[in-house]
Parts: C-alpha cells; structure tokens; sequence
C-alpha cells in the first residue's frame, strides 16, 4: 500500500513538473509529448485540482501504509514480550511445583492423625 502511494505522488509529481516546463502558451499544455488542446484555462485549473487531488491520495496511502506497518511491529513486539513474560510465569510455576512435589508432606496431612497407644518398631517416619 506504501508503495502504491508512493508511485502515486511521484506519477503526479512528474505530470505536474512536465505540464510547466513544457508548457508556454496558456491554453495550450503538451503533456509527455501529448498535445492538449482546446482547453479552456477553468479546464486547465480543474484537471491541476484533480492531479492534486490524486498527490494527496498517494500521500494518504503512502503514510497510512507506514502507519499501520508501525502499529502491527509494536502490536507483535507487545505480544512477545507478553509471551516472554508468560514463559517465565509457566517456568516459574514448574519449579515451584516441583519443589512442592519433593517437599515433606508432615506440614499438611491427607488423614486425621490417630493417637495410637501401640508402640511399633518401625525405625522409619511411615507406617507398614
């Protein structure tokens, strides 16, 4: 899209240049070597307005054509660092469940303790 404008206004640009090097005579205007003639100098006013109109266009492509290519770099540079940041959240959550997981698990039973007025002689913490 930046491109098309951009040979948009240098098209119209060289069409304004030619028409007044070329052009001498008032009424009469040659335009890339093409005779226009019979042309009233209104009609000669109305075709530089549309040639403007045309440049401004270009421009309004051209510009709006970097506008957006700007905005979607910073919308992509956003969403990596967004990504970035959830990377580092699922890493750190990993860790700490792995850390939860080879932790002793005394701090939070799963069964009510029992008060057992056997004695076992089991040397170890877990029950057989």
């Amino acid at each position: 899209m930046a491109l098309l404008g951009l040979l948009l206004m240098l098209g119209c640009a060289a069409v304004a240049v030619d028409a007044v090097v070329q052009n001498t005579e008032v009424m009469h205007a040659v335009l890339f070597n093409q005779p226009i003639t019979g042309m009233s100098l209104g009609a000669l006013f109305v075709a530089g307005c549309v040639v403007g109109l045309l440049f401004a266009l270009g421009m309004a492509m051209f510009f709006g054509g970097l506008g957006r290519a700007a905005r979607i770099r910073r919308e992509r540079r956003a969403l990596r660092k967004d990504n970035a940041e959830a990377d580092a959240l699922r890493e750190r959550n990993a860790t700490l469940e792995q850390r939860l997981a080879t932790q002793d698990n005394n701090a939070y039973p799963t069964e009510p303790a029992t008060t057992d007025t056997t004695t076992t002689t089991d040397a170890g913490r877990h029950r057989v």
